[in-house]
Order: structure tokens, then C-alpha cells, then sequence
């Protein structure tokens, strides 16, 4: 399908970068070729060197003079090199990056797909300074970019290399993980994993910093795993929160709802019995979380067919959403408890190995938009179906280095959905 993204977003801005370069007018022709440069303005000193030029790559302007070692302006070939690197936005990464080689660039990495979205490399030009041709591909949100930074941090500080297995034997989903699993973002990303830690007993399994600053990380909760990500305090957070409502089966519902009071949450519900067989009580975490905390009275504190963590929804109306979980993911309606005036007080909808549980807003209990991973056999066949059910796309499939193939949507009432294949497998 057609693809929405601009190859230069429109968030970047223009700044002016003044070059020191020995040899400045064979510069100017140089990167006529190289980059499709033209010149706007030369001015030649007395001496014939050039005290001050201006190019425009792109719709950038860059500034230049040759040397002046008098006055202590130096070029990269007289110090040794130059730190200094030149991002230049194209629409074809690849393409650019052939025409800079053939006139004279050398490569410092080849262009490869990024994980902030962007198809780039860089390369550095016989004056000394290196250029990042770089070419957007695909809008991906902070939060994501914040796992998917992560996720690269985990494999490069394991220092091992991939070990792929023969495709049958590779497990869509990664071990551990469910179809659904939720992703909690809050700005204080750290606290909301300690919090899981000491209320639910959270087994942390992985945390990491990412390059935009925020954290990322991992817990299990009995069978079931949670992502959690977010800002860090004392840095600045780039991201939306994206709190949910889940409904967690625990061995002694009171004695978990009293530790989550002591760390923090403030009470939407008392321990109580209920008709329908459990014990159940509600936190609202310092996060704006909502947890409903629950113990099964049978043979396990779980009842038959739902995990430790299964989300919940609160929506305007269920139907809608049955009816796109339906549609989009190949959800099936395994339970629905609905008042004589069409009123869904509980619904439950089985999409893989998990069940979204949901009941219709009311009083407190609003919608909350929230945020997902869902693993599936085939990410690219479910984010087509997805958005004729209904979604938008946040962007398309694309391979991550840490064995995921993932897309991301955003459904008709304000949810994102990252679709993601485990396609290979990781050794860290």
C-alpha cells in the first residue's frame, strides 16, 4: 500500500554549519557531484583563498572558507581529523550514497535500515568531515523507538552475535511472552517497575536506557509479562504516558491490595467476594494504572482460560470493539454479561493465547487509549487486516535487530497495537 511518510519529516530543522576546509574551491566542485550542491555565494581574498562561500544541498545551506591559520582557523586535514558530522536528509538514502562514493567519498558505514525509522549511512568526504545520508521510512513513536533502542543496547553489551534457527523452529512468539502483552508508559518508567516489584512480586527480567534518554523494561507476573517504559527523573520525557486498566489473578487479594496502598495506590475498591466466584478488590497506581486485583475461589486462584495479566478495557460502547477485535486480530467472543437495555457489563474476547476482558464506561471506569504488543504468525498479513478493520497505520512492518519483524496501528478508539512476528532468535 501506499505509504503516508515524507522522506524528510517535517519536525527537522535548518541549522547552519561553518566548515574550515583546505582546498575550498575544488570543495565546492566536489560537492556539486557528490551531493548535487550549488553555489551561492564566493568570496576570493587578495591571496586567492577563499574567505567565505555558501552551498545549498538540498534546502540547506552550508558555509565554508579555506584555511586561515593565522587567525587559527583550521581545517580537518591540517588537526587530524574533524568530529563533526553532517546529517543531509534525501529521499533516496541509497542512491545519494552511490553518487558520493563514485565522487570520491569513502564509506564509514553503509546505509542499513535504522531503528528510529530512518534507511541511513555515513561516509566522509576527502576534506575531512563525515555526512549521514539518511532517508525517513517510517514514523515511529518515541516509545518505540525507546524499545527498539533498548532492545539493540541488550544485544550489543551481551556481545554475542545472532544465532538464527531453521524458520519452522523459530517461535512467533518470543518465549515468555503472550499474544497480548500490555505496555504501561509512565513518566517515572523506573518507580512504575519497582511498583510491579513490590506489590505483585514482578520477577524483573531486563532494563535499559535508551538512546533518546527514557528506559525500557521487562517483568513477569506469574505466566504472563508486562512492558513497561517511560521518562527517567531528572531528564527530560519526549514520550505520552499510556496508562491501562488489567486484571490481575493473585494467590491472597487482600494481602496484595494492602501492599499496594503502602507503595503508593490509592483504593477504587475494597477486598470483597463476589458472586461470580472471586474475591476482587481495585488500586489506582501513582501512574494512573488501574489494577484489579482478584483470587479465583477453585482450583486455582486463575480461572480456567484467562492468565495472571489480562487487559481490560472500559469503552463507550463494547460492541464496536468486539466487533474490530473480531475483524482485525481474529478475536473470539467467549463471554458476554449485558443488562435488559443492551448495557455490556462484562465481555470477554479470546485473541490468541490471551483474553481482553472489557466492561462499558461508567462512573470513574473512563476509556483510557493504551498501548500493546501483539504477537502473531504473520505480522505483515494482521497489519493489513487491521487497518481494513478499521485502523491507522503508525508504521508499516519493517525487520528490528532484535529478532522482532513489527508495524504498528492504532485502532478506532485511540489504542496502538505494535504487531510484531518474532522472526528469529536472539543470544544475549
Amino acid at each position: 500500500m501506499a505509504s503516508s511518510t515524507k522522506a524528510v519529516p517535517e519536525n527537522r530543522i535548518t541549522a547552519t554549519p561553518y566548515l574550515c576546509i583546505k582546498g575550498a574551491a575544488a570543495a565546492i566542485e566536489f560537492y556539486k557531484k557528490a551531493f548535487g550542491a550549488t553555489e551561492s555565494i564566493r568570496l576570493v581574498q587578495p591571496d586567492g583563498r577563499i574567505g567565505h562561500a555558501e552551498i545549498i544541498v538540498g534546502g540547506a545551506r552550508i558555509m565554508f572558507a579555506d584555511e586561515f591559520p593565522e587567525i587559527g582557523f583550521q581545517s580537518p586535514a591540517s588537526l587530524g581529523g574533524s568530529p563533526i558530522l553532517i546529517h543531509l536528509d534525501v529521499a533516496d538514502a541509497d542512491a545519494m550514497a552511490r553518487q558520493a562514493i563514485a565522487a570520491g567519498c569513502t564509506v564509514v558505514r553503509p546505509v542499513a535500515d535504522q531503528f528510529y525509522g530512518d534507511r541511513s549511512g555515513r561516509f566522509r568526504d576527502p576534506f575531512g568531515y563525515t555526512w549521514i545520508i539518511s532517508a525517513h521510512k517510517e514514523d515511529v513513536s518515541a516509545e518505540e523507538i525507546e524499545r527498539r533502542a533498548s532492545e539493540g543496547a541488550r544485544q550489543q553489551t551481551s556481545g554475542s552475535t545472532e544465532t538464527k534457527k531453521a524458520p519452522s523452529t523459530v517461535k512467533p512468539v518470543p518465549e515468555g511472552f503472550r499474544t497480548v502483552t500490555p505496555y504501561l508508559i509512565a513518566t517515572d518508567g523506573p518507580a512504575l517497575i519497582d511498583f510491579t516489584k513490590q506489590v505483585f512480586g514482578a520477577e524483573e527480567r531486563f532494563r535499559a536506557v535508551g538512546s533518546a534518554g527514557g528506559v525500557h523494561g521487562e517483568v513477569r507476573i506469574g505466566d504472563s509479562m508486562l512492558m513497561i517504559g517511560g521518562g527517567i527523573p531528572g531528564r527530560e520525557f519526549r514520550g505520552t504516558p499510556s496508562p491501562q486498566a488489567l486484571h490481575v489473578y493473585v494467590t491472597d487479594t487482600d494481602a496484595v491490595y494492602q501492599r499496594a496502598l503502602d507503595a503508593g495506590a490509592t483504593s477504587i475498591g475494597e477486598p470483597q467476594d463476589h458472586e461470580y466466584g472471586e474475591r476482587g478488590a481495585g488500586v489506582k497506581d501513582a501512574h494512573s494504572n488501574y489494577w484489579y486485583i482478584a483470587t479465583h475461589k477453585g482450583a486455582s486462584h486463575v480461572p480456567k482460560g484467562l492468565n495472571n495479566i489480562n487487559v481490560y478495557f472500559h469503552p463507550l460502547r463494547a460492541e464496536p470493539m468486539i466487533d474490530f477485535l473480531k475483524r482485525a486480530f481474529g478475536g473470539e467472543e467467549i463471554a458476554k454479561y449485558a443488562s435488559p437495555e443492551g448495557v455490556v457489563h462484562h465481555a470477554e474476547v479470546r485473541v490468541g493465547d490471551s483474553v481482553v476482558e472489557m466492561g462499558e464506561a461508567h462512573g470513574p471506569y473512563q476509556p483510557m487509549p493504551s498501548t500493546f504488543y501483539l504477537y502473531v504468525n504473520d505480522v505483515d498479513a494482521l497489519y493489513e487486516r487491521a487497518l481494513k478493520a478499521g485502523a491507522t497505520s503508525v508504521y508499516p512492518p519493517a525487520d528490528q535487530p532484535y529478532g522482532d519483524r513489527n508495524g504498528g496501528v492504532k485502532d478506532p478508539f485511540g489504542n496502538t497495537w505494535y504487531i510484531a512476528t518474532h522472526i528469529k532468535d536472539v543470544a544475549f
